[in-house]
């Protein structure tokens, strides 16, 4: 799964955390660190199984909190 964010976001300007919830099995509930790649974070799909995820992107960037939710279906 690819997440994109605004260009101008970098590597070194954007911390944050993206939890994934299953809401069918919450032992499939996992938190990533954001590490940015040209303003795109790649989330290995080796980890999302078919179904219904719950995803909250919580991040810092100059100073300033952002988050978004959304929920997906695989």
């Amino acid at each position: 799964m690819l997440v994109i964010f605004p260009e101008g976001y970098a590597d070194t300007n954007v911390s944050g955390i993206v939890s994934l919830y299953r809401p069918s099995n919450k032992h499939l509930d996992f938190d990533l660190p954001i590490s940015l790649s040209d303003s795109h974070l790649l989330i290995p799909d080796k980890r999302l199984l078919d179904g219904r995820w719950d995803i909250k992107i919580t991040w810092k960037h100059q100073g300033k909190d952002f988050q978004h939710r959304e929920s997906i279906t695989l």
